[in-house]
This record gives C-alpha cells, sequence and structure tokens, in this order.
C-alpha cells in the first residue's frame, strides 16, 4: 500500500505495494515507476496460458491468480516418510504460516513461484471457469503455454481433465474471502482467511450478493479436494482495474449450480460415441435380467418389461408409476395384480428381485415401505410377502427392516460434511489443532460408524440366503440403503461380483438399472426452492458404499480383481458429466435426455475414453488370485446366452449406448427353457468383520489432497509394487523353464545365488566349456559351477533392489497416495512401465502359475 507524507524523507515516499499478480499485457502500472516489483516480462503473458478446450466446451471468465497448496509437507526433508494420519510431532512448517518456511507442493509440475520474501509459497497462473471446469494453468517461465505433464511421470491422467482442474458437477461449496483493511495482498489472504471473519460461503440461491472486493476463494470439492486461490486487488482509481476474485466468483455462482439438468456439460459435448465396452452386463433389456436369473436358477420368477404392459402404455394410468424399464416379479402373480399392489408402496416399489443363492435359489429382494396413507393398513404389505414366500422353495422369509437398523440419508449426509471437514483443513494450524484430537475428531463424524453397520447389515442378509431363507430388504423408497445392503450382500456371496467386469455389473443393476437417485444425492442439480434447503436431499449414498467395498478389500486382499485405485477413480467418475452413468434419478429423466436434448449416452465403465492402458493398469490388483474354474464357468455362462445354435444375443452396448437395447431383442431368452441349477458358486463366501476397531479410514481417497500426509516408499501402493515386481520375475523364470533357456533370468535369482549376471559372451564361453567338460552328478543331481565373482557381469543388485542400466530401480519414491500422490518423474516411471505392463499380463492371464490349486 502507498503510503506518504510531506514530511517523509524522499526515499520513504515511495510507492511500496507488492503485486502478486502479474499485470495484463500493455497495462502502464508494469513499470518501475508505478510497481516496485516488476514481474519478468515472459510472466505477464498470462493471458496466453489458456486451458485445453473439448468440443462444445467455453470460456466464461478467466483470471489472473495464485494457486496454494492447502497442507504442504516439511520444508527440507526430501520426503514425507515419517508422515502419518498422526503427524503433528514431525509438522514443523507449511505454507501460509507466517513464519516464512512454507514449502509448496502443489500438484501442479513446475510454474513460476513467486512471494513476498521469496519463499515457494503459491504457484502463480491463470484461472479460467467454462462451461464444464474450473481449470487453473500454471505459467512457465519462458512459457505462455499450458504445461503439460511429462512423459514419464507417474501419475493418474484424465483424458479430460488436467491435474489443476476439476469439473463444475465436483464443487461444493465455495468461500469467498473479503478484503481486509485498505488494501490486503493476496499472500495476507490467504494467511488470513482461515481465522477471518470476512469468509462467507456462497449460497446457490443467493448467488449475485458478491459485496466487498474478493481476495481469495477456497473451494470445497465432493471428492475432498480443497482449492486455495487468490487474487491482487486492483486500486479502483486506476483505469482498466478489475475486480478478478468477484469476476471468478459471479461466474462459479452461475455455473457450478445449475437449477437444470440440461444445463449440464453432457448436452453440450456432442461428440459420437463408438463402444469398446466387453463384458460388463447393462440391464437395460430383458435378456439381461433374463441371463441373471438363469445364472442364479431363480425359476419362480418372471422378467416384466413395462413396455410390454398395456397398462403402463396409457399414459393416465402411467403417471402413477416409477417403474424402471424392466424388472423382476413372483411369476405366481399376475403382472396387472401386482402393479395395483404397488401403489400402496412409496416410488411405487413393490418386491423387485435382484438375486438368488444355494441350491434352494433363496432369493433376495428389495421392497419400499407403504405409503403413508397405507401405513395403518398394512394387509398390502402382508400380501405381498406372502408372494414372496410363495417363490422359496421352503416357504420361509426374513425381513430385514433398514430404515431402523441404519442411519437415514441425512445422518450419512451430516457424517460426510463432518469428515470432510477433517481431511480438508483451510490452514496449517487447524490442521494440527485437528490432528493432536484427530481419533476423538474422526469418531464424533460416525462416519466408521455407518460403515459398521453397513457392513453388519450385509452379513446378516449373506448369513440368512446361506441358510436357504428368502431374505426381503425394507427401506423408505427402496433406492437407497436398500442398493448398499443388496449389492453388498451379492459381494459377499458371489465371487463374480468381485472381479472388475462382474462389480460393474452389479453396479449397472442395483444402482442405475434399479435407479438409485444419483441426480438428486450427488447435487447435480440444486432446487432454488425456499422452502427446502439446496442440498436437503444430497447424500452420498454410494460413496458410504464404495468405502465398504474398500473395506473388504483390505480384509480379503486376494478376492477381489480391482484396486482401491479403481474404488477411488470410480467415485471421481461420479462428477463427469460427460458420462451419463450417474448424472440421472430415473431412465425416464435418461430417455427423456436423449430424445428431447440430444444427449449421447457414454457409459462410465468404457475406462478408454478416460484413461490410457498405462493408468488403467493401475485398477487391477495384484494380490487378486483367481481360481482354477474361474475361466470355465465363464465360458460355459457365455455359451449359455446362443440361442437357436448359430444366433447369438444383440449385444447390450452398441454405439448408441445402454439405452439401444430398450427396443426388444429378436431373441429373447425363455429361462425356463435353461437348467434349473445355479452356477453360483458355494463356497466362496466372505466373512467379514464388521466392528469399528477392525475398520480403516480410506486414506487414497480421502487424504491424498493433502501432500503434508503422503508416506514415500510406504504405504498399500508399495506393498502392491513389490508384488508386482514379484510376479514378473516369477513370468521371466517360468518363460525362461518353458524355453529351456536361462538368458533372461531375472535378477532376483541371481542375487538369491549370490552371483552376478554373466555377460552375453562369458554365457556363450560357459557353455562351451560345460559341453566339453564332462557332467558330474551328485545323487542324481547335476552340479552346477559358480562363475567367479570377479568376472564382470551385466547386472547386480544393490540395497535389495533390482539393477537396471548399471544404476538401482529406485522403488522406495513411490507416493502412498499413488497413483494420486506427487507425480513420480524421471528413470524410475520407465522400469515402473515394464513392471506394471509383466505383471498386468499374468494377472489377465487365467491359466497362470497364480491358481491357488497350483501354489504350494
Amino acid at each position: 500500500m502507498a503510503t506518504g507524507s510531506n514530511d517523509m524523507p524522499d526515499h520513504r515516499k515511495r510507492n511500496t505495494f507488492t503485486s502478486y499478480v502479474a499485470p495484463m499485457a500493455g497495462d502502464v502500472r508494469a513499470t518501475a515507476d508505478t510497481n516496485e516489483w516488476c514481474l519478468p516480462s515472459d510472466l505477464r503473458d498470462v493471458h496466453l496460458a489458456t486451458p485445453r478446450m473439448l468440443s462444445g466446451e467455453q470460456i466464461v471468465a478467466s483470471a489472473p491468480a495464485y494457486m496454494y497448496s492447502p497442507i504442504a509437507p516439511m520444508e527440507g526433508s526430501g520426503n514425507s516418510s515419517n508422515s502419518s494420519s498422526s503427524t503433528s510431532n514431525n509438522i514443523n512448517s507449511s505454507i501460509g504460516n507466517g513464519n516464512g518456511n512454507g514449502n509448496n507442493s502443489s500438484s501442479s509440475s513446475g510454474g513460476a513461484r513467486y512471494s513476498r520474501g521469496g519463499h515457494k509459497e503459491a504457484t502463480f497462473g491463470l484461472l479460467s471457469v467454462t462451461n464444464f471446469k474450473l481449470a487453473f494453468v500454471p505459467l512457465h517461465g519462458g512459457q505462455g503455454a499450458q504445461s503439460a505433464p511429462l512423459a514419464s511421470d507417474l501419475y493418474q491422467g484424465n483424458n479430460f481433465l488436467g491435474r489443476n482442474e476439476v469439473t463444475l458437477n465436483n464443487i461444493d461449496q465455495i468461500y469467498t474471502i473479503s478484503e481486509q483493511g485498505r488494501a490486503a495482498s493476496a499472500l495476507q489472504a490467504a494467511r488470513m482467511a482461515g481465522t477471518s471473519s470476512r469468509r462467507k460461503k456462497l449460497e446457490p440461491a443467493k448467488q449475485h450478493n458478491l459485496n466487498g472486493r474478493i481476495v481469495a476463494l477456497h473451494i470445497i470439492c465432493k471428492n475432498f479436494r480443497l482449492l486455495k486461490f487468490a487474487f491482487q486487488q486492483q486500486d479502483s482509481k486506476l483505469s482498466g482495474a478489475s475486480d478478478y476474485g468477484k469476476l471468478i466468483a459471479s461466474a462459479l455462482a452461475r455455473f457450478a449450480y445449475p437449477m437444470r439438468h440440461d444445463l449440464s456439460f453432457a448436452y453440450s459435448y456432442q461428440e459420437p460415441y463408438y463402444s469398446t465396452l466387453v463384458g460388463v452386463s447393462m440391464y437395460a433389456s430383458k435378456n439381461d435380467w433374463a441371463r441373471e436369473l438363469i445364472r442364479c436358477g431363480a425359476t419362480e420368477w418372471q422378467v416384466v418389461s413395462a413396455s410390454s404392459v398395456p397398462l403402463l402404455q396409457n399414459r393416465l394410468h402411467a403417471s402413477k408409476y416409477t417403474l424402471p424399464p424392466h424388472f423382476v416379479i413372483p411369476k405366481c402373480c399376475e403382472v396387472d395384480r401386482f402393479l395395483q399392489l404397488s401403489l400402496a408402496f412409496c416410488d411405487s416399489r413393490a418386491a423387485f428381485w435382484v438375486y438368488s443363492y444355494g441350491s434352494s435359489a433363496a432369493s433376495l429382494v428389495r421392497l419400499a415401505e407403504l405409503q403413508p396413507s397405507s401405513q395403518q393398513d398394512t394387509k398390502l404389505e402382508n400380501i405381498m410377502l406372502e408372494l414372496v414366500r410363495k417363490c422359496d422353495e421352503r416357504k420361509q422369509l426374513k425381513l430385514i427392516q433398514l430404515t431402523d437398523q441404519l442411519p437415514s440419508t441425512q445422518d450419512v449426509q451430516r457424517a460426510y460434511h463432518k469428515l470432510r471437514r477433517l481431511c480438508t483443513p483451510e490452514t496449517p494450524e487447524k490442521f494440527m489443532l485437528q490432528d493432536d484430537k484427530y481419533l476423538a475428531l474422526l469418531e464424533k463424524t460416525n462416519w466408521l460408524l455407518y460403515v459398521s453397520l453397513c457392513l453388519r447389515q450385509a452379513s446378516e442378509a449373506a448369513a440368512t440366503l446361506r441358510a436357504s431363507v428368502t431374505c426381503v430388504l425394507q427401506e423408505s423408497n427402496g433406492r437407497d440403503l436398500c442398493c448398499v445392503i443388496s449389492s453388498l450382500t451379492q459381494l459377499l456371496l458371489d465371487p463374480h461380483f468381485r472381479t472388475i467386469d462382474g462389480f460393474q455389473s452389479l453396479v449397472q443393476k442395483e444402482w442405475v438399472a434399479l435407479e438409485h437417485p444419483f441426480q438428486r444425492r450427488l447435487g447435480h442439480v440444486y432446487v432454488s426452492n425456499s422452502e427446502q434447503a439446496p442440498d436437503s436431499e444430497q447424500s452420498p449414498i454410494f460413496l458410504l458404499y464404495l468405502d465398504c467395498v474398500w473395506q473388504l478389500l483390505q480384509q480379503f486382499p486376494d478376492e477381489f480383481e480391482f484396486s482401491q485405485t479403481y474404488l477411488t477413480t470410480l467415485w471421481d467418475a461420479c462428477f463427469m458429466p460427460i458420462f451419463d452413468t450417474f448424472q440421472f434419478d430415473s431412465q425416464a429423466q435418461r430417455a427423456r435426455a436423449v430424445s428431447e436434448g440430444r444427449l449421447v449416452l457414454r457409459p462410465v465403465w468404457d475406462w478408454g475414453e478416460q484413461f490410457s492402458e498405462k493408468d488403467k493398469m493401475f485398477f487391477t490388483n495384484p494380490l487378486y488370485q483367481r481360481q482354477r474354474g474361474d475361466l470355465a464357468s465363464s465360458q460355459n455362462y457365455r455359451r449359455s446366452l446362443a440361442v437357436g445354435g448359430q444366433h447369438k444375443l444383440l449385444s447390450t452396448t452398441g454405439t448408441g449406448g445402454p439405452l439401444a437395447t430398450s427396443s426388444p431383442s429378436r431373441y429373447t431368452i425363455n429361462p425356463q427353457l435353461f437348467a434349473t441349477q445355479s452356477t453360483v458358486p458355494q463356497d466362496r463366501y466372505l466373512q467379514p468383520s464388521h466392528r469399528i476397531l477392525d475398520l480403516s479410514v480410506w486414506d487414497q481417497c480421502y487424504y491424498r489432497w493433502l501432500p503434508v500426509l503422503d508416506i514415500r516408499g510406504g504405504g498399500q501402493p508399495q506393498v502392491d509394487l513389490f508384488y508386482r515386481l514379484m510376479l514378473s520375475n516369477i513370468a521371466k523364470a517360468q518363460r525362461c523353464i518353458d524355453l529351456q533357456s536361462f538368458e533372461d533370468l531375472p535378477d532376483a535369482f541371481y542375487e538369491a545365488m549370490g552371483e552376478q549376471r554373466p555377460s552375453p559372451q562369458s554365457q556363450r564361453d560357459q557353455d562351451q566349456r560345460q559341453q566339453e567338460e564332462p557332467v558330474e552328478y551328485v545323487d542324481g543331481v547335476e552340479r552346477r559351477r559358480k562363475p567367479d565373482p570377479s568376472a564382470g557381469g551385466g547386472g547386480s543388485t544393490a540395497n535389495g533392489l533390482n539393477v537396471v542400466n548399471g544404476g538401482p530401480l529406485q522403488l522406495s519414491t513411490l507416493s502412498s497416495f499413488f497413483p494420486f500422490g506427487s507425480p513420480i518423474a524421471g528413470d524410475a516411471p520407465h522400469e515402473l512401465y515394464d513392471i506394471l505392463s509383466g505383471s498386468t499380463e499374468l494377472l489377465l492371464d487365467t491359466s497362470s502359475i497364480l491358481d491357488k490349486s497350483s501354489i504350494v
């Protein structure tokens, strides 16, 4: 701030204002007379650092800004190997703590960093709001373009989003920080934001009430990411002045909280979609449900398509129902009678079959509660339960009231907010305060309590089915916690759903086809009802389910084909509007968007649309052990789909997306023509521990945006990587044995033998000597002659790590949040690619030596 007086000496009358934002090109203030600190000329071209745009994407607003890392690791530590979720004794400094010891550890690679004392506290660049995302492009010295990740970086990259970009769907809360005093700098605003009384939440219903100059923004995302941006205030007396903070905040208020779904970017992105999806059942046709009935041996149930029911084709009657396009009901009940009974239940959700288990084909059924007007008379509910009971061979039934046993959707929402506040501290001081009482604060969130309750109810439901008793899950609308418990129950019982394709089919069946209200629960559309809070219906039920699956993955690491990276990526994909899987409340909404909005449907399961082959390698679990019978059962199952010998069923994943199968298939499966025995294995069920003390915090998903908690060379990713290395070595050794050629033995073999890898010439000389010398046998075994250790070799080991090209392969530099932590660059990623590729091929080879029956 410029200060001065007529009595001041000349050397104190100079302008002492310090700018933290590069002036625009041609700005007269970019001179030494008006600004003491003039940025280099190559940094004044910040307006050239535009983000990469997609088809149909448009920039709404742009402004130069600084991006701050929420909590950075210790300065000068080199790594955070001693960091953990309780690291208060190890955290001595972090950015913005006012002592000048900050260290930036932003996920951005490179960038020009400036601060008052030359400290690396922020990354300077261009902040842009588009109709799709919020994008920050770091400005490199000497460059005015977007910084692209290095080809050698080992970090998950998305084809649609950069590292410093988030979709507008992902933005949950926006806080504005107004100016402090007459002229607060961007650095001061960032430091004081955590305790400032001028920190105000930007309400969607009051998006135009932006008073005062905004010097900083705090943006909290639904995937637990905290973004902090600061803007330099502009003097209003100067021509061309602009309040950059208000410019960005106004654009976010307008586009981040859409009031209608057709304002989503998905309607603007009209790129054609060509499906490469194979192996995932979309449950978008009658045949998909019929196949599942055959697989489970459920002979007492029938598939009903709404399009084939005359009553549902009458618009007057159809408006009374909110039914999915296809559903399975008791065969002993006529369709019209079933529809009449369903009107007494919330959302017309009468008893829907989802799964059967065991030789008696005990069924898992989802049922909503009675309408408020019908709750006094339970006669209709008893009739419906009796119809379900008739489908059970032993005429037994158990009703589990989930509403009484599990939290409500609002309870889950409150727990989610408390957990997110714990994972997104605004300042280092707040982080330290939370860290001192972390376990107490974690307990108060109730998040792990709700995870425990869900696992307990799923275990009870699974035990009921294993006892050959039909299990009916009942909750208010049958579309929220019913999805969680039903999906978990099938995961515990059926190994098919623990594969990647099977898990995706399970989500498609339980969540998408049976219409979990993703649009309302994930807040894709904000309701502008004055009597109702905009987020009153929001609740991350799907995240609660994914957390439960992650707990199972920790307890049974060899039973799941997918990794925790896959689960974390799946949660991120919920906020990618380009893909329709998690964007709608019902199939009717999806069909209307296609017909009226000309939406191009893209299932999120086609991961090749978003990620490269390298990134998809992270989705597989190296600890997974495929059973010997899995391949045969899978082939038999697929062969059973053939109808009429040469005719095969139509694909459910054509170029038109999942709805391409809504039209009737020429060949319709009749479950009565197939064997009635279930093909689900009966000896592969899981019995998880569901006590809170047996559960953990999903650190990769919740803490990955806090660099201070990164553990270099530790955590589950490091275990997975070394296991992949072991698999690669096993594959190499097996290949050498099969080909009887031992030149490509892995380095681990020579390390175990205490030998050095022979050079090609020495190997040939040794082979020649062995042919010339007589063979000596000891107890019938050929004696091997060890080579001279002093002889030159092509490779060795160092510190227990493989040596590649004369140097050690430093695997210990991985992030504990890999592949979401700080990117790994240098020579190591090239070798890591080989390990990932080799182990992935081995994992996908169903005839490999990893079969449990072949391991001693």
